[in-house]
């Protein structure tokens, strides 16, 4: 018996030795395969999008490893081998399971990019079997060569689409649209006019120079929304930067609560033109996020389900495929860019939702070459949005329009005060913004003369006419004294001008309220704007509530229909606009200043000192925005906006005890998203 068991282990102890001597004789491949398998594994069962280049990347070294070992003439081993393939293997099954494009395109884009470099990779053993020594010798580094080249490609046009790992609000998303109900007689029309990079003070009627003064820019039309309407002195982004503002005003919540951190980039994957941003996205919104959600609910969304005609003409910005689509957030009809004019790929779409008359889906209109030269943009944004309001007119559908123009966002361009494209070598800020200016007159115009034959009166006195911009200014532009520009929480980063018009809403209305706003132009042609000034302190995210305040989306008892699932952080300003409260009347207990993800500062609404009430900000920490001291920090910084508007000088050592109820108020706020980010009720 014991001779039979000593017979038995010994073919077991034969095969232990033989494994003990081949991963001794490859340390480096065992210990790759070791890496490589849990690194799969972490990719498979988190997810996370971003592990798929990192995963790639140990396929390449796991190929350097094989040419340094081909090349010193030693046998390359079977766990240098395992480890390559068991890399691939994990990178196709996590797009086969994760990925957020089709799955037959996920299954033939993958197998054509895997392909090369595996059939490579195999044929090198029966290279060295079937080769002549001195053949294999010179063969195998060439096959491995090839294996490098062909993973990089790979790495360069793969995919990193992949479904979001967030916490979904459907139910509540889908309910809330459902008990939308049709639109009341006499709800209004909705323009929402929204400007890229544009400066607090680069129109007229907020010009930084004084009344008696010439503006720089002349922007008539643009300051006619003020007449006998409203102008907002402290109204503010939701953002330094453009993506995470647009995604507060549609659905009227900190675009954090989206996991909407910074500007969205191209996820497509192309060669010509070779677009590299499709890596972006997984490095800066984590969760595999690509846009904003599906499940968020937007204005246009609401009032689509009111019965309204819903357009975004220009720019979105917030995502460039599946659920993060403009038709998929309640836009009948898209046409522009998914993109920022200065990225590539910058093309125009045009694309309808689902029964839409006439429409396409995802029709090219303009190719990245054509819009080189971006000279006619203003103009041919302003035709197709007069085209699908005069639409709306025709059919006697109420509107719903948002253009999000791409101006005045770097590179610029106008048409060359009318002598049309070609020439480019004189556009600059002041034509750009003057130009749309001009283009945005044959809109009010059109507004103003045409009749309502639903409401009386006109389209324009039945209209909600709302101008801004998503943040501060870029490269240009004027954000008068205040300080900081975009990309910065200062406030010249993210106060932005807001003008609105209603006059069969009565916004502007309380002639008590009413002033008088002089306004001198380049001509020396002067205009006094009879305007409502409201000085109260709000944010983009306000833009949601209100706008269905106005259109009637309200319970019983007149208050406004808000989801019941998710925090909506946005409150409704329209008996602010209509003067039934007083214009420094507090809407906010607080206002939080995000970037990137981070809420780096707040400003606390109605401080009681000396009797008086002001408005402070306080940062703990804030990068300088000062070239100069790019690398510090600014600690403990209190502002009063109402006597320093201009954040030139830091009160908080004499004022300790509102500097530490300020920091309070910040480290309450970012508890409240790390433990419920999304908002969720």
């Amino acid at each position: 018996m014991k001779d039979d068991k000593m017979r038995d282990d010994a073919p077991r102890s034969g095969r232990a030795q033989a494994v003990k001597a081949a991963i001794a004789d490859d340390v480096t491949g065992f210990v790759l395969l070791c890496v490589d398998a849990v690194f799969s594994l972490v990719l498979l069962a988190s997810g996370f999008n971003f592990f798929a280049l990192p995963a790639l990347v140990l396929a390449l070294v796991d190929a350097l490893a094989m040419f340094v070992r081909a090349l010193k003439g030693r046998d390359i081993g079977v766990f240098l081998f395992a480890a390559f393939f068991a890399v691939y293997a994990s990178i196709f099954l996590y797009f086969l399971i994760w990925g957020a494009d089709s799955f037959g395109r996920r299954l033939w884009w993958n197998l054509v990019l895997c392909f090369f470099p595996i059939a490579l990779t195999a044929s090198i053993p029966v290279v060295k079997k079937f080769s002549a020594e001195r053949i294999a010798k010179f063969f195998v580094p060439v096959l491995i060569i090839l294996v490098f080249a062909t993973s990089l490609v790979y790495a360069m046009f793969m995919s990193l689409r992949a479904r979001p790992t967030v916490e979904r609000m459907w139910d509540g998303h889908d309910a809330y649209l459902d008990s939308v109900s049709a639109r009341r007689k006499g709800s209004p029309n909705v323009l929402v006019i929204l400007m890229d990079d544009m400066a607090y003070a680069d129109i007229s009627a907020y010009s930084y120079k004084y009344a008696e003064q010439p503006s720089t820019i002349d922007t008539p039309n643009i300051d006619s929304i003020a007449e006998n309407g409203v102008m907002m002195d402290n109204f503010y982004a939701a953002s330094p930067v453009c993506s995470p503002s647009r995604f507060s005003m549609l659905t009227g919540r900190y675009s954090s609560r989206g996991y909407l951190d910074n500007v969205v980039f191209p996820t497509v994957v192309d060669s010509d033109p070779w677009s590299p941003t499709h890596f972006f996205g997984p490095y800066q919104f984590l969760n595999n996020v690509d846009g904003i959600l599906g499940d968020e609910i937007t204005f246009a969304e609401v009032l689509q389900a009111s019965g309204y005609d819903t357009y975004l003409i220009g720019k979105w910005n917030l995502g460039d495929y599946g659920e993060y689509l403009p038709t998929e957030q309640g836009f009948d009809y898209f046409y522009g860019s998914y993109y920022v004019n200065d990225m590539t790929p910058y093309n125009w779409v045009r694309d309808a939702g689902e029964g839409y008359p006439g429409g396409a889906s995802h029709e090219e209109v303009r190719t990245h070459a054509e819009n080189l030269d971006q000279s006619m943009s203003t103009g041919m944004f302003t035709d197709e949005l007069l085209s699908s309001i005069e639409g709306s007119v025709e059919s006697g559908n109420a509107f719903c329009t948002v253009y999000a123009t791409p101006w005045p966002h770097y590179p610029i361009y106008s048409n060359n005060n009318g002598n049309g494209q070609g020439d480019t070598s004189d556009d600059s800020y002041i034509d750009c913004i003057e130009e749309f200016d001009r283009e945005l007159g044959r809109v009010l115009d059109y507004l103003r003369t045409t009749p309502d034959e639903v409401n009386g009166g006109t389209l324009y006195d039945n209209t909600v006419v709302i101008f801004t911009s998503d943040n501060g200014p870029g490269r240009e532009g004027a954000a008068g004294a205040l300080r900081g520009r975009k990309n910065t929480t200062f406030e010249g980063g993210m106060k932005v001008p807001l003008l609105v018009s209603y006059p069969a809403g009565g916004i502007g209305g309380n002639a008590e309220l009413q002033s008088t706003l002089d306004v001198t132009y380049s001509d020396g042609a002067a205009r006094q704007l009879t305007t409502t000034r409201v000085q109260s302190s709000s944010m983009m995210f306000d833009l949601f509530t209100t706008i269905l305040s106005l259109c009637g989306v309200t319970d019983g008892e007149g208050d406004v229909m808000l989801p019941t699932d998710r925090v909506i952080d946005g409150v409704d300003l329209s008996a602010l606009w209509r003067g039934e409260l007083d214009p420094d009347a507090p809407m906010h207990e607080a206002l939080y200043y995000q970037k990137k993800g981070k809420v780096q500062a707040v400003q606390l609404i109605g401080v009681e000192l000396d009797g008086q009430s002001y408005d402070f900000k306080y940062f703990d920490r804030v990068q300088s925005e000062n070239s100069a001291f790019f690398d510090q920090y600014y600690n403990n910084y209190l502002f009063n906006l109402d006597l320093d508007p201009i954040e030139g000088y830091n009160i908080s050592m004499k004022y300790p005890d509102i500097a530490a109820r300020l920091a309070d108020a910040l480290d309450a706020f970012r508890a409240e998203m790390r433990t419920n980010r999304r908002g969720i009720k």
